[in-house]
């Protein structure tokens, strides 16, 4: 007997010139955008600190810190609060800005192929993928919080 294929559902989270596809597990909240309060001395892919849910979480720019420019923050921007996967308890959330709202999906393993042709590496990707027309990024969210944790962001009280 085939053993049947495990269905993650997931979002994909378009960027500036990218898109991100994360499990619903990995996506706190999609908030609308707040502009974050800089942090003195910060890389300029970390974008400062917002205030959400009465704690503080530190605000990222995925294609800053993918060495893409950053995107304008104009038009229909938002923030996707992220739970922090790599177990730091100073980091149990923090935020990218993205573009528009993430659409939902239901991913199975066959539904994506690796994407042998693309343009450029990105340092925070685990993978370049293919899911039927639409080409979509698999963030290394273990990465980018130690990124953060050295950068000195942490998820903290009110600021």
């Amino acid at each position: 007997m085939a053993q049947a294929e495990e269905i993650v559902r997931s979002q994909i989270i378009t960027l500036n010139g990218f898109n991100l596809v994360l499990p619903n597990t990995c996506i706190a909240e999609v908030i609308n955008y707040i502009e974050p309060t800089p942090v003195e001395d910060a890389p300029n892919w970390f974008l400062g600190n917002i205030l959400w849910r009465g704690i503080t979480i530190p605000i990222v720019s995925f294609e800053e810190a993918n060495e893409v420019p950053q995107p304008d923050t104009s038009g229909s921007i938002r923030i996707a609060v992220l739970n922090g996967v790599s177990g730091e308890e100073t980091l149990p959330f923090y935020g990218i800005v993205v573009q528009g709202i993430p659409r939902l999906v239901t991913l199975k393993e066959s539904d994506i192929r690796e994407n042998d042709h693309t343009d450029h590496e990105l340092p925070l990707v685990v993978s370049q993928v293919e899911m039927d027309d639409l080409e979509a990024v698999i963030p290394d969210q273990q990465k980018l919080e130690v990124m953060l944790k050295n950068a000195g962001a942490q998820t903290g009280g009110v600021y």
